[in-house]
């Protein structure tokens, strides 16, 4: 990422932790420390920059979890989500943008990627199970946690999480009976 960009998003965090998604171009830029014309050589709309604050973000997240052990992966993405800035002057100045967020679509890029990363680590744990675990996740963004309902959370889902095995197909378990 270059230099001005990655000003431009940290501008950008900046501005939404003050003022919510209700940024105008001019204060990221101020946030940024750059020029209007430099902000708007690389985004056009406020969305745009709305939209590469939440990719940045999600790339921060997925970076830090990817090659972890599962239940280590899952503790640091839970406390980063709980204590995240951004998340919470959302949380606190627009709720209904959370709950927008913590929405889980699966056609959205970001959820997809979500959902890539953690069968991934779920995948290499030899366990299924991804839709509990987004669950979870996503309600972090709702309701953060602590540290100590975390890790007792994390402990309920390794002990609740299915093995990887290939799924029963009924109709044929039932004829090989």
């Amino acid at each position: 990422m270059s230099r001005s960009r990655a000003a431009l998003i940290a501008g950008a965090r900046r501005a939404v932790e003050v003022s919510g998604t209700k940024i105008s171009m001019s204060q990221v830029a101020t946030a940024a420390g750059v020029a209007k014309a430099t902000l708007y050589n690389h985004f056009r709309t406020r969305d745009a920059v709305l939209a590469a604050l939440l990719d940045h973000e999600v790339d921060q997240l997925l970076r830090h979890a990817a090659g972890r052990p599962l239940d280590e992966a899952l503790r640091l993405t839970a406390d980063a989500l709980s204590q995240h800035s951004v998340l919470l002057a959302l949380a606190r100045r627009e709720p209904a943008t959370i709950v927008r967020l913590a929405r889980i679509d699966n056609t959205a890029p970001n959820w997809h990627r979500v959902r890539g990363t953690l069968e991934q680590l779920l995948s290499a744990s030899n366990r299924g199970g991804a839709d509990t675990v987004l669950r979870w996740l996503a309600s972090l963004l709702v309701t953060p946690g602590t540290e100590a309902s975390i890790s007792a959370d994390v402990a309920v889902l390794m002990a609740g999480l299915p093995s990887a095995q290939a799924p029963v197909d009924p109709f044929h378990a039932l004829l090989s009976r």
